[in-house]
């Protein structure tokens, strides 16, 4: 939030308790005051200090009172981040045949692309607004899958039967 109060979508592509590099399509100056409200982390006061291709830099100014909080709350995170990596244990591939259709019972049909697909599940695209919630049920192409988190234009999925390992290559089919 902008100090006239103007609200914008932002995401942060690095963070510190000194600064944080911000995403945004808004229009800054440096010197501008902004408030972010970022989740897990809390509300951060700062000044931008610098602007970047694809946003700025905040110079946070964070109370005193409250630098230990936020220092656990980052150590919390980054160390969250890193649990979730280590879940994509299994290798990633683009397949060759990337074009796949997503269903939700039998009447709803969602064309999608492989992102990327791994042993385990796959990250796909889909051209629609209306994303499947987390934990539905799928058939991506002709496998039964459970959809485990939504990504940027796209829901990723976790098989309910895993591809054999030496049947995965990059000709697979879902």
């Amino acid at each position: 939030m902008l100090a006239g109060g103007t609200e914008f979508p932002c995401r942060v592509q690095k963070i510190s308790l000194q600064a944080v590099e911000i995403v945004a399509g808004a229009r800054v100056e440096v010197g501008q005051v902004v408030v972010c409200s970022l989740d897990y982390i809390g509300i951060l006061p700062g000044r931008i200090s610098s602007l970047t291709s694809q946003g700025f830099i905040l110079d946070l100014k964070i109370p005193e009172d409250r630098r230990g909080r936020v220092a656990t709350r980052l150590e919390w995170h980054a160390k969250r981040c890193l649990q979730h990596a280590e879940l994509r244990g299994a290798p990633r591939i683009v397949p060759q045949h990337r074009a796949v259709e997503v269903r939700l019972g039998e009447n709803i049909v969602l064309p999608g692309t492989i992102h990327n697909i791994s042993l385990s599940g796959a990250a796909i695209d889909l051209s629609t607004d209306a994303l499947p919630f987390v934990g539905t049920r799928v058939r991506v192409g002709a496998r039964y899958a459970t959809v485990v988190r939504l990504i940027p234009r796209g829901i990723a999925v976790q098989f309910m039967e895993p591809f054999a390992a030496n049947a995965f290559a990059s000709h697979v089919r879902p």
